[in-house]
């Protein structure tokens, strides 16, 4: 079977947060109780029992897991535990290539952290975003730099030898030369991998209502721009090899599981807000987690009442009246859209002829005005069959992309 016909990666969601950062548009949650997250490390279990059963594709051997949120490392040792024994007990943990979990400084200590390795995880992602502690609060972080620079030492000593640090630029409070020295501060910890996002303002959000009112301000274009340049100078010139717009790595530390996303490959999802991708189909979970709860509950009583029913009908027995999830159907060109949209992210670009080995389309006929137009402006560059990105086309990678929508 091809790579696009088998579940590659396995993503698993925890909506829980001690306090909701000011710029997050996830479906994350500060403030319900330890009993609520037993309830629902009981509800994600009995869907990944009961999705088990309805096997959308087949789940590779070697397919990825991630931990995401939210934060995962909000619950407890026995709770990862019971989610990771569940993902084994039905097929989803097999012999993963990679299994990461993301946490936050001040969700972990050097006993928590060794217990997730012999959980099995051998990637840990640590959200720092700042070393300036001005600037962790002024994106509403509860964590100060010494506490994040501890997380990243106490996860090497824990055994962790692949480790992800998410930086931020363009941030209130933040300069040129305060994000020059978190840049400098990080590299000394000498991680493998690095990603750098430049901030979003997500609609809705508290900071974009906080810099519409005037109270907030954010760096300007020009600075930046600098920042930006800056990520990509500093970072090459350490080893840290740029292989998607904002990740960079040494040489074999990519992160398997967020290729699976790039490289447009089918992965199951559990939990609140998590979305599956089979290739032809998306189906994206309710973001309430109470409904969630309930829900998953209720299909668990509706299975055992009516065993020879089928899964279709029981949900729809159970949860009458609540969603569970959304379904959108994708039609060829959309998929061919979004697939050449994700390729293009990453510095390898996307190989025409893999594209129309799974599409059946020449894609160098399909989006030739689309492409030669990129290629006119410099943005993009063809060469033996692959079309990639240039570093102007990086710059400016939504331009770029909007050819392809």
């Amino acid at each position: 079977m091809e790579r696009w016909e088998v579940f590659q990666g396995v993503y698993v969601h925890t909506p829980f947060c001690l306090q909701k950062c000011l710029y997050c548009d996830f479906p994350s949650y500060s403030g319900f109780p330890e009993e609520v997250r037993q309830q629902y490390v009981e509800a994600l279990c009995r869907e990944i029992e009961i999705r088990s059963r309805q096997r959308d594709l087949p789940v590779a051997e070697g397919a990825t897991v991630y931990f995401g949120g939210g934060t995962p490392t909000v619950l407890s040792e026995e709770q990862i535990g019971q989610i990771v024994g569940c993902l084994k007990r039905n097929g989803f943990w097999k012999k993963p290539a990679e299994a990461t979990i993301e946490a936050n400084p001040g969700t972990v200590n050097p006993e928590k952290l060794k217990t997730l390795r012999e959980l099995g995880f051998d990637r840990i992602s640590i959200g720092v975003q700042s070393l300036q502690d001005k600037e962790l609060r002024a994106l509403g972080r509860i964590h100060t730099a010494e506490q994040a620079l501890r997380a990243v030492e106490e996860a090497k000593q824990a055994g962790f030898q692949r480790i992800n640090a998410d930086l931020m630029s363009g941030i209130p409070c933040q300069t040129v030369e305060s994000f020059c020295n978190t840049l400098d501060a990080m590299l000394r910890m000498n991680l493998s991998h690095l990603s750098v996002y430049s901030l979003i303002l997500e609609e809705g959000t508290p900071l974009e209502r906080l810099v519409e009112k005037g109270n907030v301000s954010l760096p300007d274009e020009e600075t930046s721009y600098s920042m930006y340049e800056m990520t990509r100078s500093r970072l090459e010139q350490a080893g840290l090899k740029r292989y998607e717009i904002s990740n960079y790595a040494v040489p074999g530390e990519e992160s398997l599981h967020n290729k699976v996303y790039w490289h447009y490959e089918p992965y199951a999802a559990f939990g609140v807000g998590a979305c599956t991708f089979t290739g032809n189909e998306r189906r994206t979970n309710t973001i309430d987690v109470r409904e969630y709860i309930n829900a998953w509950s209720a299909v668990i009583v509706a299975l055992q009442s009516k065993e020879s029913a089928t899964f279709e009908k029981n949900i729809s027995a159970a949860g009458s009246d609540c969603t569970l999830w959304e379904t959108e159907t994708l039609d060829r060109k959309t998929q061919i859209s979004e697939a050449m949209i994700m390729a293009l992210r990453m510095t390898e670009g996307v190989d025409l002829n893999i594209m129309q080995r799974r599409f059946g389309a020449d894609i160098s006929k399909y989006y030739e005005r689309e492409i030669q137009m990129l290629l006119d402006k410099k943005m993009a560059e063809r060469e033996a069959g692959v079309l990639r990105l240039t570093p102007y086309g990086m710059r400016y990678g939504n331009r770029a992309f909007e050819a392809f929508v």
